[in-house]
């Protein structure tokens, strides 16, 4: 969802998406903090610029997860991808699936 829309008290570039998991394991409260998982943007300018940079920001108890959080890709639905195959890979990793 458009982080605008999911914090809309804030200011949040347009291409800015934030990604939740509403069934978090481990999460304090309901709210939309506890139940963020990470983020996806375009990024502006530089040699970069116009790819669709993706992180996962969830965390849980236990050892550092062993791949990568973090990436770039060429189109915001790929990269909206690799979040949600990222968390579901760190979810069997510390067994919460």
């Amino acid at each position: 969802m458009k982080t605008s829309e999911a914090f809309p008290n804030d200011s949040w570039p347009e291409t800015q998406f934030t990604c939740f998991d509403e069934n978090k394991p481990d999460r304090e409260s309901g709210g939309r903090w506890h139940t963020y998982i990470g983020n996806v943007q375009q990024v502006e300018g530089g040699p970069e610029g116009g790819l669709w940079s993706w992180s996962v920001t969830a965390t849980f108890a236990g050892p550092r997860n062993p791949f990568p959080h973090s990436g770039r890709e060429p189109m915001r639905k790929e990269a909206g991808r690799r979040v949600a195959e990222t968390y579901e890979r760190m979810l069997r990793f510390y067994g919460k699936t």
